[in-house]
């Protein structure tokens, strides 16, 4: 499941990437290195969630380094692009996505645990920036995928102990979560073409 949608992720955050290369020309800041280090960061991130596909049945050193290394490099690239309105609702489902770690051990090891912290708190960041640029239903539609992703850092420790529709059931939190944020940058990404409107007035504060 990890391996499947950190595909997605890194094609959500290609889409992410594509639209500050786009607004960053706009504000004719297009030299910045910072959407390639966020392109990087993502690439990485989505390497260690896709290892298994390789063949490993087990997470060593390498991967928990790429889940780690790539969210920072997001985080990193975010910061010098000017997302610094770090608003209530990202402080709390943060400290809520850092606090469902009182019950890492359960799912699989610690360490593990512990590492995937880092991916879901990047999703939350890079969510948290696409809100200041959207308005409407497309910006609810990107509160409630970071909801779902809050709500899954908690209830994934129960998939070890679960099987069947069940554990489908707490697994489709997460797909949907990645799945509506990624449609929405779609359609971000398409309403910066030629053929549409520019973006409101809050977006060179954005992205």
């Amino acid at each position: 499941m990890m391996s499947v949608t950190g595909v997605l992720i890194f094609f959500g955050i290609f889409l992410a990437w594509t639209i500050l290369r786009k607004i960053e020309k706009h504000r004719e800041d297009a030299g910045s290195p910072n959407p390639t280090v966020m392109l990087l960061g993502g690439l990485l991130t989505s390497l260690g969630f896709t290892w298994e596909i390789l063949g490993n049945d087990k997470i060593g050193a390498v991967v928990l380094s790429l889940i780690l290394i790539g969210p920072a490099m997001i985080g990193y690239a975010l910061a010098n692009v000017g997302v610094e309105r770090i608003t209530g609702r990202l402080m709390i489902q943060s400290v809520l996505t850092l606090l469902s770690l009182f019950l890492a051990g359960n799912y699989s090891t610690v360490a593990v645990d512990v590492a995937y912290a880092g991916p879901f708190l990047a999703l939350l960041l890079l969510m948290n920036a696409h809100m200041m640029i959207e308005n409407g239903i497309q910006r609810h539609l990107i509160v409630l995928s970071s909801w779902l992703i809050v709500l899954f850092s908690w209830t994934r420790y129960a998939l070890e102990d679960t099987s069947g529709l069940l554990k489908v059931m707490i697994v489709l939190p997460y797909v949907a979560a990645v799945l509506l944020w990624v449609g929405v940058l779609t359609v971000t990404y398409f309403k910066l073409s030629s053929n549409y409107p520019t973006l409101h007035i809050t977006a060179q504060e954005g992205l």
